[in-house]
């Protein structure tokens, strides 16, 4: 099903935990290169991979510290799993993981240092990072739970799931200084990041510091850090924040991402959903501190804070917002927003914002808002309100085809989170792009192809006018890539009634392969 391969949600299910045969270990400490093809790496002390070598550990290897130990790159590294055989790096005994200020029950993350350029790319693909525990008082090195990365850009990170990893400074699951990175299509579930007295942390999932990444098509669930960025914190550069899920994350300020010290926005954080995340003072969507970030087709919705439940702007900044959805936050004061001082302003294009800025909370909120507020709607935005996004619209939502004409600049990506293309006729306002029909004609195909009805309590028909000979077979998958559905249609004349009432409420996507070529849409199946 090569539609979703290269995607987030086709990855997720493929998860498969190794079965081990417990004869089949080695043993290893100091310095390490070649081929590690074992079912089980024990690691008894540090490692290093020497500059100028390179490290490939099989799938389905699961390397296991006995210890607080430190596994430095000075060469490369490639651990590249499979789609039924992970990699997997934890640790032995995880006891006491959870006293911030010892290092006992994790190992102590995967580290590159000013490496030369002139190695080998270094590559973590289906990889499992668990119980990484970073606790150095030196703040050089008490950085990136699992996997730290400074002035070096060789690495990518893709399809990996990090869970349970902490550090105390930065990043609880990883940390970026002068990293251009590529991370893409991983899992984020309770990294953590600083302590509960100084010094607080910044970013519970991922920190960025002084680098340009690329953090595409993410989900981040249950991240903290005591400081900033309760999943992501960037400073001192942005970085393209493209197509991520970002829920239920807590910080103090910030709750899914804080953004601050950036003098010059280059690039853009679009098409996100920032939903459920909580900010135990500002901000509990997102925090701008003396940063002007570009926020293009987000929804930022039903998060919490104290002063500003959706977003908080700071010191003198003005982040501009477009396409993009307000709604349902909540706050003591300034449930949809908070302006901290007169200068600290926002500009919005083409949003639905909640109450609109006369119930901006701050000092710059209220009748003393100055910035742009321009074609914006303030009506509720009729989410879908179930499923694997919840807060997607619906066709008759306003916020269809409501959001800018003019998409110059915006730097879209090629589709939403659904994979629906990102602009059908006008963009609309939102993370999500709806597409208004079911499964409808495909330009270049010579044949009428639909499922109706579209949303569908539990049963929907498949027909076309050469469904006999056109049509191989009906897939329907979730929204996480597994295939919860499969007929094959071969020979079976049409039209063919297929029943899903068996089946939870939510966003599917219907496949059906006629010839070579697969037609694909959503279906939403709705409760009775």
């Amino acid at each position: 099903m090569t539609y979703f391969s290269k995607n987030l949600f086709f990855f997720i299910a493929g998860f498969a935990f190794p079965v081990l045969a417990l004869a089949d270990h080695i043993t290893v400490q100091g310095e390490v290169s070649g081929v590690w093809n074992a079912d089980t790496v024990l690691v008894t002390g540090d490692l290093t991979v020497p500059d100028g070598e390179n490290l490939l550990i099989q799938p389905g290897t699961v390397v296991e510290f006995q210890g607080s130990y430190t596994f430095y790159i000075e060469g490369s590294i490639h651990a590249s799993g499979d789609l039924n055989d992970s990699i997997f790096f934890q640790v032995a005994d995880t006891t006491g993981f959870y006293t911030d200020t010892i290092p006992d029950g994790g190992w102590r993350g995967i580290r590159f240092d000013h490496n030369r350029f002139s190695n080998d790319q270094s590559v973590f693909y289906r990889c499992r990072f668990s119980f990484g525990k970073n606790v150095n008082n030196d703040t050089l090195i008490g950085n990136g739970g699992a996997i730290s990365i400074k002035a070096y850009y060789k690495v990518s990170i893709d399809e990996c799931r990090f869970t349970n990893n902490f550090a105390t400074y930065n990043g609880g699951a990883v940390s970026l200084d002068s990293a251009d990175i590529s991370i893409h299509n991983c899992v984020f579930t309770a990294n953590r990041c600083g302590l509960s007295v100084a010094p607080w942390g910044y970013g519970g999932a991922i920190s960025s510091d002084h680098s340009n990444p690329d953090i595409r098509w993410n989900v981040f669930t249950g991240n903290s850090s005591t400081g900033i960025g309760g999943a992501l914190s960037v400073r001192y550069e942005d970085c393209n924040i493209y197509n991520n899920i970002f829920s239920g994350n807590l910080s103090a300020l910030g709750g899914a991402l804080g953004v601050l010290y950036v003098t010059e926005a280059n690039h853009r954080i679009n098409t996100n959903f920032f939903t459920e995340n909580t900010a135990l003072y500002f901000g509990g969507g997102v925090a701008n501190i003396v940063a002007s970030p570009i926020y293009i087709n987000n929804t930022i919705a039903n998060n919490s804070a104290t002063y500003g439940g959706g977003f908080y702007c700071r010191d003198s900044v003005s982040p501009d917002f477009y396409n993009t959805i307000i709604w349902g936050n909540t706050a003591a004061v300034g449930p949809q927003g908070y302006l901290f001082e007169v200068f600290s302003q926002a500009d919005f294009f083409y949003c639905d914002v909640e109450g609109g800025p006369s119930l901006f909370g701050g000092s710059g909120g209220g009748v003393a808002f100055s910035g742009a507020y321009e074609m914006c709607l303030d009506e509720y935005p009729d989410f879908l309100g179930f499923g694997n996004l919840p807060f997607s619209i619906y066709v008759h939502s306003p916020c269809f085809n409501a959001g800018s004409p003019d998409t110059t600049g915006f730097m879209l990506p090629s589709t939403d989170l659904e994979y629906n293309p990102r602009v059908d006729e006008t963009i609309d306002i939102g993370a999500d792009e709806v597409y208004p029909y079911s499964l409808e004609e495909t330009p270049g195909l010579n044949v009428n192809v639909k499922a109706w009805p579209n949303p569908t309590e539990g049963k929907f028909i498949v027909q076309s006018s050469k469904f006999k000979e056109e049509i191989h077979k009906v897939e329907l998958v979730d929204i996480f890539g597994k295939c919860v559905f499969e007929l094959d249609t071969k020979g079976v004349p049409g039209p063919v009634e297929i029943d899903i009432s068996h089946l939870p409420p939510g966003i599917y996507f219907a496949i059906i392969s006629v010839g070579d070529i697969s037609i694909t849409n959503k279906l939403v199946k709705v409760s009775r």
